[in-house]
Order: structure tokens, then C-alpha cells, then sequence
């Protein structure tokens, strides 16, 4: 090339950009034959994010070659996606369906967490977990984990490898998020995919931070939410931003009523912040894209097709420039040629298991749920699964893999994961109040307290706290014997304060007078062999030991008579218990079954035998759901007698327990009941899920004692209830036999006797 060659290309390369700029894109033949580069960059905003799925199609579609794409937050989660190789087809499909509620806030189903787990929970049904650690109270490190979108991530990029250059992408991609401990802005280009995503869109109390590489990161929004910035250090001749209005309104004048609100518009500000000296940063050249999307919240994923219609409406706001810039691709006769990755279709087989990442839970624990996948060929599916077992034991808040080719087609399984920041600690509470008109009011709250691992071999200790009208004091320890096998020993004191009713003298006086309380005492000892059948079932087979003391605020001969008067019975036994869980909620379920059975016979002491039977199914169409649940009791002293007096009472009332008579109003050795429940669902409860019904319960059944018949009564209750995170909620009103009539009212912790 002669001399004068150069210095005309020099020229031209000088003055392309420019000559590219004009909004007309009419510069002449011989500019328009450089190739400029199209840099992509893509906005965050939660589900208004569906709306760059309109610009990348459109892009597509006009055959408009793109450099780079540049996304933060949900940007990154669409651009990552893309530039990897799914369709936006594929992306509307998949990020569309989510439940937000499960997927984006880890909310789990019961069924999917351990045997243990679900009886915990319904003990402690307030959801917040914390635990003490380096002398002061810690939390879950954001309201969703994340680990639920981790997880999916890396199924949607399964196909690319472990380790990856994100240059050799299908289209090369930059993830935006924000380092932790400086506040710095973090770009990443090479990485694991799923995690450089997931780092992105951390968002601040919502998703709990990422630890990549020894730093930890939060959400790219807080410092480059629409990363126009990035997009000129990584060298755009064009750049087609795609902006979602995401931040604070300037119109919005209204008080904050309280603090999370003051912090919440403390970070919009600082994103619009952001977005302001980013959109400053815009050229003559550049396209800005800004479809209206005001109306539209963080998680309305359900509007996915809504809001690419509107993306796509936006695109005609900007026709004359994507004219141009069609225009002039249309006449590019090289077209880039895309990476193709395969990561997927390799023949891979697990022969090693390395964990990372844990502290005080044994590497030999989480080894020992992946065991299934040694000498196994590698599947996404199947690693998955277990992976989401070592999330839902409840030990760790973040858990990923990787793979490292060992050599062939030998791998080995890394896994990654970080214990909750209160670990080894759990922490949880309990709080209950109920009242019902002319009966019984109750009120308690508590503490339970799990220390796992004190053993690497799994011993685990627990303590449990009430105090109110129905208080506790418990102490248990748990030993795993194997996946399935463990044993378990443990004391409880507990005290009830429990009504008499004139029903306890004479069975056809209904009326709602108490004739008396008496407290009664319960102290136990147990020491059970326990089969766990896959978080389906468990059997309880073991000795137990007890002493029940009952004192009376009034001590009456007549009362005495009833079997209800001051007495003090100690007892040994063997017990057996069977219980089937699949119930999707023990209080409001609206689908599964559920069976408690249990045999407990004495071996010392007074001589007794106890059996119980509690059994549900429910099922449901649309917003309509049926429960139907029976129970049967007997426990009586093994002796020749009328009234004899067993070793605890039984007794019916209250909601779904004969809901027209007061608790506690129908007591005795001998218990039958049977009811049906219609749920409607009003509302799903937004993100929470915290659904709200209203429904009727049709009942039969009595409690009696030994010796007398059976009178079968009858109650309908008519309620409106909400399955809330810290219990059943529920008012309702009932009717039964004899014209007795009952409301109630339940916040917080169900209570029985």
C-alpha cells in the first residue's frame, strides 16, 4: 500500500464515526462500507426487562449484526441468555413462566423440605429464621436467596463451559454488577455465566449477595443501571441502549410512612442517579430506546408478551434512525460469524466430588447426598435435584457446581456453597392469640433454638421455649444414623391451663359456663429409632416415660366424678408412630393427604393403652378446594371400670375441631370426629403467597369418657382465613346441636389441646 493509500484510510477511519452519526445514516458509498461495531446495552428493572427481548428480536429480524452486549441486572439476566445461544423465542418462554414467588423468592413448598423441617415449621410457623453470631443478632442476608434462580441459570447455560472467556460467547457479552466492600463497579467478562448473572442482579435486601473469587457482589444497578459507560470502554461505534424508566419518579411528593420505605427511595435515587450520567453519555449516533412501562411492577412476570409489546412499540418512536441503521447492514455483504460453544453435547461421567465453601457442616454430609451422581453420566436434571436437596436441608443460602475435566471424559463435580451468616445458630419464634365469645382465650409465645453438627457425624441438639397459657420447656437430641436412619432422646415439661365445662357433669347441658380450670402438667422422657422414608413418611418406633399431674383452681366431688379431679399418674411405655406428610399446608391445604397414626402401650407403672388416628386428603380445581379429615382417639386405663381416668384427656371444640362449641368444651377418654371443608380462594397473596379464603366446614363427632355412649353432634362454621408467614389467621362463626353457636378469632400459632 503506497503512502498515499495510508493516509486516506487514516482518513476515513477518522471520520467514519462521524459520517456514521448523522441521523439520515446518508453518508456516502464509500463511508458506509465500514463495518461499525452495535453494541447492545441493556437496562435493569425486574420483569420490565421482557422489553429488550423487542429490541433484540427487531435487531435480529433486520439482520443488524450486534458486537457486544452490555446488561446489567435484568439485562444481564436477557443479554447473558441470549448472547449464549437461546432465542428470545426460548427466553419469553422460560423467564415468562416463573412463579415469581418460587423461582425468583425461593419461596419452597413443604413437600419439598425435610420431615423434620415440616414438623419444625409447624411449631414455628413465624418464617423468620436468625441466630447469634459473633456476639450479636444475624440475619438471612436478603429476602430471597436466590439459589432458586442460581439454579435455573445454570440449566439455561448448561451448554457453556464451566470456565468461559464471555468473548467466545455466541455473541460476546459484559455482566455489570457492584463490589461490596468499595462500591466499585465490577464488569464481567469471563467467569462462570450463571454467576457473573446472578452477581448482577443481587438486588439489595431482595437477593442475597454473591461471593465470586473471594469478593462479594451486590446488584450492577446501584452503579451503572443502564451501563452506557461500559458499552464506550468496551469501543461501540453504536450503541442501542435499551432503558426501562426504572428508577425514582420525579413526581412522587407523598411521605414515606415508614423506614423500608425511606431506604427503598434511597436506592432509586441513587439508580436514577446513575441512569442520568450514563444517558448523558449518549451520542448523536446512538439509539435510545424507552418504551412506557410505568404501570409495570418488579415482579409482574405473568405481563411477559404485554411488556415486549410494548418494547415493541417503543422501537417505533425511534423508526428513522433503526431505518438508517438497517439501511446500511442491508448492504453489508460480511456478516460476523457467531462462536458456536457445545459444552452440553461432550460425554461427561462424575468419577470425583469436591466441595468448597462449607464451615461448620461436614464435607462428608454433602459428598453423601451427591453420592448418587459418582460413576454417573453427567445430567443437568439429575444434579440439579440434589443440589436443590443441600438447599432445602436449610444448612446453606447459596449453592452451585461446576465441572472440572479431570481427563476424557472423566469430570469432577465441584461444589460450591455458603452456610446462612447465622450458622450454626438456627433461631426461630412462635406467638399465638385466639379468643372465642363466652369461652377461652389463649395467648403464648416462644423460642426454639437448633444447633446442627455438633458431631461431624450429625448430632443435633434443639431447645424449645413457651411461655402464655400454654407453656413448654424442651430439650432433644437428634443423631444420624444414615440418609435415612437416625435416633433421637428428649425431655419436655409442659403446662396447660384447661377449661370445665357443664358438658364435663351432665352430657346434655351445652351451655358455655366453665365450672372451673384446672392445670394440667405434662413430664416426658422419650428415646426413638426413626425411619425417614424420601420426605414422604417417617415411622417412630421407641420407650416412653411420663408423669401428668392435674390441679383444680376449685376442687368439687361432682367434678370429681367426671374424671377431670386432681390426680397424679405416672407411666412407661412403648410407642409406634406413623406418619404420612404430603400435604401442601397442615392448616389450609388444597392438595395431598396426610396420616398420623400412633399405639403407645404401658410396660410399667399404671397400665394403659392409647391409639390415635388423624387423617386428611385434599384436592382442588381453579380457586375451589375440599379437605376431608377424620380423627379417632381412645386412651383408657387397662382395669375394669366406669370413668376410669385416663392418662391425658381428649377434647374437642374450636375451629375444624366441632367449630361450634367452645375448646375444650367436649372432653373425654373416646373421641370421634369428622369433617369436611370448602375453601374458595380470594386472592394468591402477591409475592408473599400469603392466600385468602373463604370457606365452610360441615362436622360430626363427641368426646366421651369410658363406659358412656357416644352422642353425635354436629357443627357447620362459615370463616374467611388467611395462610399467613407467621400462622393461621382466621375469624369464623359456627353453629351446632343443641343451638349452640360459637365466633372466634385465631392470629399466629394454632391452638389445641
Amino acid at each position: 500500500m503506497s503512502r498515499a493509500q495510508r493516509f486516506a484510510a487514516l482518513v476515513l477511519s477518522l471520520i467514519a464515526p462521524w459520517c456514521w452519526g448523522q441521523v439520515a445514516f446518508a453518508a456516502p458509498p464509500s463511508v458506509r462500507s465500514a463495518t461499525p461495531s452495535v453494541v447492545v446495552v441493556l437496562a435493569g428493572g425486574g420483569a420490565k426487562g421482557f422489553a429488550h427481548l423487542a429490541v433484540l428480536r427487531q435487531l435480529e429480524n433486520d439482520h443488524i449484526p450486534i458486537a457486544r452486549i452490555v446488561g446489567t441486572s435484568m439485562g444481564a439476566v436477557i443479554g447473558g441468555l441470549y448472547a449464549s445461544g437461546l432465542s428470545t423465542n426460548e427466553i419469553e418462554r422460560v423467564i415468562g413462566g416463573l412463579d415469581p414467588a418460587k423461582v425468583a423468592l425461593d419461596q419452597l413448598n413443604r413437600l419439598e423440605l425435610p420431615s423434620s423441617t415440616r414438623a419444625y415449621q409447624q411449631k414455628y410457623p413465624v418464617e423468620l429464621e436468625f441466630g447469634i453470631k459473633n456476639g450479636g443478632l444475624n440475619f438471612a442476608r436478603g429476602v430471597s436467596d436466590g439459589q432458586r434462580f442460581l439454579a435455573l441459570l445454570q440449566d439455561l447455560t448448561a451448554h457453556v463451559p464451566p470456565q468461559v472467556n464471555f468473548n467466545d460467547l455466541k455473541i460476546p457479552f459484559r455482566a455489570v454488577a457492584t463490589r461490596y466492600r468499595d462500591g466499585e463497579m465490577k464488569v464481567f467478562d469471563h467467569g462462570a455465566l450463571h454467576l457473573a448473572i446472578r452477581a448482577s442482579m443481587a438486588a439489595p435486601a431482595v437477593f442475597a449477595p454473591v461471593e465470586i473469587e473471594g469478593e462479594t457482589y451486590v446488584d450492577g444497578g446501584l452503579v451503572a443501571n443502564l451501563p452506557v459507560e461500559v458499552a464506550l470502554q468496551e469501543g461501540a461505534d453504536v450503541i442501542v441502549a435499551s432503558f426501562l424508566a426504572g428508577g425514582a419518579d420525579d413526581r412522587n411528593n407523598e411521605q414515606a410512612n415508614h423506614a423500608l420505605e425511606v431506604a427503598n427511595r434511597m436506592i432509586d435515587i441513587m439508580i436514577r442517579q446513575n441512569e442520568k450520567r450514563n444517558l448523558d453519555l449518549l451520542r448523536p449516533q446512538d439509539v435510545l430506546v424507552k418504551p412506557s412501562l410505568q404501570d409495570v411492577g418488579f415482579a409482574d412476570f405473568n405481563r411477559s408478551a404485554e411488556i415486549v409489546q410494548r418494547g415493541q412499540a417503543a422501537l417505533s418512536n425511534v423508526s428513522e434512525r433503526w431505518a438508517g441503521l438497517k439501511s446500511h447492514f442491508a448492504q453489508t455483504t460480511a456478516k460476523p460469524q457467531a462462536n458456536q460453544l457445545s459444552f452440553d453435547q461432550r460425554e461427561k461421567r462424575i468419577v470425583l466430588i469436591e466441595a468448597k465453601g462449607q464451615k461448620d457442616v461436614p464435607e462428608t454430609y454433602i459428598r453423601s447426598v451427591l453420592s448418587p451422581l459418582l460413576e454417573q453420566e453427567f445430567s443437568v436434571r439429575e444434579t440439579e435435584r440434589f443440589i436443590d436437596e443441600l438447599y432445602t436441608s436449610g444448612y446453606f443460602d447459596l449453592v452451585s457446581y461446576a465441572l472440572e475435566q479431570q481427563q476424557g471424559d472423566q469430570y469432577k463435580l465441584i461444589v460450591q456453597v455458603r452456610e446462612k451468616p447465622y450458622s450454626p445458630h438456627f433461631m426461630k419464634t412462635t406467638l399465638g392469640f385466639s379468643a372465642e365469645a363466652n369461652g377461652v382465650t389463649q395467648f403464648t409465645m416462644g423460642l426454639g433454638y437448633r444447633r446442627p453438627w455438633l458431631t461431624p457425624s450429625g448430632l443435633e441438639f434443639s431447645l424449645d421455649a413457651r411461655v402464655g397459657t400454654q407453656s413448654e420447656f424442651a430439650a432433644r437430641l437428634y443423631q444420624r444414623l444414615s440418609s435415612r436412619w437416625s435416633v433421637e432422646t428428649g425431655v419436655a415439661w409442659d403446662r396447660n391451663q384447661l377449661p370445665i365445662y357443664g358438658t364435663a357433669i351432665d352430657r346434655d347441658d351445652l351451655s358455655t359456663q366453665k365450672l372451673t380450670y384446672f392445670n394440667q402438667t405434662l413430664q416426658t422422657w422419650d428415646a426413638q429409632l426413626v425411619y425417614d422414608w424420601e420426605r414422604k413418611a417417617n415411622i417412630k418406633v421407641g420407650l416412653t416415660s411420663g408423669r401428668i399431674r392435674r390441679t383444680m383452681d376449685t376442687y368439687n366431688e361432682i367434678l370429681a366424678s367426671s374424671g377431670a379431679s386432681v390426680s397424679d399418674f405416672s407411666y412407661n411405655g412403648l410407642k409406634t408412630q406413623l406418619q404420612v406428610d404430603q400435604l401442601d399446608s397442615l392448616s389450609f391445604p388444597t392438595r395431598g393427604y396426610y396420616l398420623n397414626a400412633s399405639v403407645e402401650q404401658g410396660i410399667s407403672g399404671n397400665s394403659y393403652a392409647t391409639g390415635r388416628l388423624s387423617a386428611k386428603v385434599a384436592y382442588g380445581f381453579g380457586p375451589h378446594f375440599f379437605n376431608l379429615g377424620l380423627n379417632l382417639a381412645q386412651e383408657r386405663l387397662i382395669q375394669d371400670c366406669q370413668k376410669c381416668q385416663s392418662p391425658t384427656l381428649l377434647f374437642l371444640g374450636g375451629f375444624q375441631l366441632m367449630g361450634a362449641y367452645r375448646m375444650g368444651q367436649l372432653a373425654g377418654n373416646q373421641l370421634a370426629h369428622a369433617q369436611g371443608t370448602y375453601m374458595y380462594r380470594l386472592t394468591e397473596g402477591g409475592l408473599l403467597k400469603q392466600k385468602t379464603y373463604v370457606g365452610a366446614v360441615l362436622e360430626a363427632g363427641d368426646a366421651w369418657l369410658q363406659g358412656e355412649a357416644m352422642r353425635t353432634r354436629y357443627s357447620a362454621t362459615a370463616f374467611v382465613a388467611v395462610d399467613s408467614k407467621i400462622g393461621d389467621i382466621y375469624l369464623g362463626a359456627a353453629r351446632g346441636s343443641g343451638n349452640v353457636y360459637n365466633v372466634f378469632v385465631q392470629l399466629g400459632r394454632r391452638f389445641t389441646y
